[in-house]
């Protein structure tokens, strides 16, 4: 028996991990900034923010098997304990816990720390250390020299099973310490952590558009040495993506330990700002487009190289063909232009100056974006509903006219507005179109500055009166028995 002591005794220095669960059915406070000061040989200091009122709680001891100090009170959100009586030199484990007014429990990550001095030598308990090459003043060859002199096979078995039992409890959970960090890019994320004792690396994880509870489409694996200090770099992963992940690591005993679900967000795709170009100068305005290579937000800072003044204009819409007006500048004056793009993550690009000098002007509106939607409402006399839209690239005054058919000879007739309205967006509805039938029209714009343009011909085509039941009826019976329009004969 006194060997068994001695192979027990030979194990002892493994840690284990407590496991912790949080209670109520709410919300739990989120722990934040977990910091440790080393007051003197015997006492830590320990402080972490909640982001709701909350208690204060560390558990803690010499192993995993925390012990307990609390301040009961749920009413602070920064939270201090200071731990005392504790043993100079030696290692501790923690972890602090905070729960609210109803009940909710939030639990850090497992950490460890080591006080300052000279462990003391009547330091006794499962907290004493002792090195992996002896226990208690005798040495691994010495244990092995007395299990080599035992001859009964049966004893030997007794003693391998023995062992068999003890290395499997004393080593049952390998320690994630504290939760792991990311720093997340476009398409990667590095994950880093720290395991209590040498062991592998791997992370699985998935989009959380797929995540199911503990189920991972993917994972990354490291093939280097066993290690405390992880790091597994995510490849391949999509821009402006939520991820969920977890970190894995076993240790030659085949003992793993894996944290809890986490999440982060990778980066959104940078824009390049290309083809930025004046589409028009005017006395008191400028028009700029350009392209971006993703989906962006617009901005305009633009300065008034005379005066100095500065200003902007922008869009909040994410799009990749931009075109941006800018009024209200001052004719016969030079301005600088920045662009500025903005993607779906608070990223931003600035492209080069662009300058332009405000002049007369002289050019006309630029029609864009014609379309048009007929509807037909059935009755005794059915109705057609026409609606026209187009658009113009600077304020302006609109004219629609339109005739029948499309080889002329019908004279054309022209909606004139009740009165002038200058606007980028123009819309016409049109009622007195026939079913079935062809019209073509066109428009006239005129801007503020009197520059008038003509837009190419439009062709559209209403809808075709559906017939009703008792039509369709009539019909197949004259079809079938053609002796029905004779009726009456």
């Amino acid at each position: 028996m006194y060997v068994l002591f001695l192979l027990y005794a030979l194990v002892g220095w493994w840690q284990t991990t407590a496991v912790f669960a949080q209670v109520g059915d709410g919300e739990p406070p989120e722990i934040d900034n977990v910091q440790v000061e080393q007051v003197d040989d015997t006492t830590l200091r320990i402080t972490w923010e909640t982001d709701e009122e909350a208690d204060s709680l560390v558990n803690y001891g010499l192993q995993p098997n925390y012990g307990i100090e609390r301040i009961p009170e749920a009413v602070r959100t920064d939270h201090e304990v200071i731990l005392e009586d504790l043993e100079p030199g030696r290692l501790y484990y923690f972890r602090v816990g905070s729960s609210d007014e109803d009940g909710n429990q939030g639990i850090s990550g497992d950490y460890r720390i080591s006080t300052s001095g000279t462990p003391s030598d009547s330091g006794t308990g499962d907290g004493q250390d002792v090195g992996p090459g002896q226990v208690n003043d005798v040495t691994t060859q010495e244990i092995i020299e007395q299990i080599q002199q035992i001859q009964d096979p049966q004893e030997i078995r007794e003693i391998q099973n023995e062992i068999v039992k003890a290395v499997q409890g004393i080593t049952e959970d390998l320690t994630i310490v504290g939760p792991p960090t990311v720093t997340p890019e476009t398409t990667s994320a590095l994950v880093e952590w720290t395991t209590d004792r040498p062991a592998s690396s791997e992370v699985v994880f998935t989009p959380a558009s797929q995540y199911q509870p503990n189920v991972y489409a993917f994972s990354q694996s490291s093939t280097g040495e066993p290690t405390t200090d992880h790091s597994i770099r995510l490849i391949g992963l999509e821009p402006f993506t939520e991820y969920h992940f977890k970190v894995r690591s076993t240790d030659d005993f085949a003992i793993t330990g894996e944290s809890q679900d986490f999440t982060f967000r990778t980066k959104a795709s940078l824009p390049e700002i290309r083809n930025l170009r004046i589409v028009k100068v005017e006395e008191d305005a400028a028009t700029l487009a350009w392209d971006t290579t993703v989906p962006a937000q617009a901005l305009i800072e633009y300065q008034d190289l005379t005066t100095g003044a500065e200003n902007s204009v922008g869009r909040p819409t994410l799009a990749t063909t931009h075109q941006m007006r800018i009024a209200d500048l001052t004719l016969g004056t030079r301005y600088v232009a920045f662009v500025i793009a903005e993607n779906s993550g608070g990223d931003r690009v600035r492209s080069q100056p662009i300058t332009f000098i405000t002049v007369r002007d002289t050019s006309a509106p630029i029609i864009s974006n014609v379309t048009n939607e007929s509807t037909i409402f059935p009755g005794s006399e059915s109705r057609i509903q026409t609606i026209i839209e187009w658009r113009t690239d600077e304020p302006a005054s609109c004219l629609l006219t339109y005739q029948e058919g499309v080889a002329g000879g019908v004279e054309p007739t022209t909606i004139e507005p009740e009165q002038v309205n200058y606007t980028e967006r123009h819309v016409e509805v049109i009622v007195d179109f026939a079913p079935a039938t062809v019209y073509q029209f066109w428009l006239n714009c005129t801007d503020e500055a009197g520059n008038s343009v003509q837009s190419e011909d439009f062709v559209l085509f209403t809808p075709i009166q559906e017939k009703n039941i008792i039509d369709l009826i009539l019909e197949n019976f004259e079809a079938t028995f053609g002796w029905v329009q004779n009726i009456g004969a």
